[in-house]
C-alpha cells in the first residue's frame, strides 16, 4: 500500500535539531473519507522546553500523520515545544512547559498545530 503524501505540505527533508509543524484532528491529517484521529497513540514525558515523544503507537493520530506525510515524519525523541489551535502559519500558542503543553493538547479544540523539534532518529544537519 503506497502512502499519499500531501503535495502542498511539502517541505525538504527534517534533520536533527530542525523544527516543523504538523497539523493533527484535521483534513489533511488523514486519508480523504477518513474521520482524523485525535488521540495522539504515543508515549510522552513532560520536560521543562516542551513534550518528549518517547515511542509512537501503531494506531493514533501521530501514525496516521506520518503514513500520509512521510516528508514530516514525527519520530520517537522528537519534542512537541507548541501547541497552537489556530493554523496560521504565523501564530503562536502556547510553549515551553510540557504539563502546559499537555493540557493543551488534551483539553484544546481540534484541528491543532503542533510545532516539533526534531529529536537524534532524524538524520543530522
Amino acid at each position: 500500500r503506497r502512502a499519499l503524501v500531501c503535495r502542498a505540505c511539502a517541505m525538504p527533508t527534517i534533520s536533527s535539531g530542525s523544527e516543523f509543524d504538523i497539523i493533527l484532528g484535521g483534513l489533511i491529517s488523514a486519508a480523504s473519507g477518513v474521520e482524523p484521529k485525535w488521540r495522539l497513540g504515543c508515549y510522552t514525558v513532560a520536560e521543562k522546553d516542551g513534550l518528549r515523544i518517547l515511542a509512537i503507537h501503531s494506531t493514533g493520530a501521530l501514525t496516521d500523520w506520518n503514513r500520509y506525510h512521510p516528508d514530516r515524519e514525527v519520530k520517537d525523541g522528537d519534542l512537541i515545544i507548541e501547541v497552537s489551535l489556530d493554523l496560521k502559519p504565523d501564530s503562536t500558542g502556547v510553549r515551553g512547559d510540557g504539563n502546559a503543553l499537555k493540557n493543551a493538547l488534551y483539553l484544546g479544540s481540534r484541528p491543532a498545530k503542533l510545532k516539533l523539534k526534531a529529536g537524534d532518529a532524524h538524520p543530522p544537519p
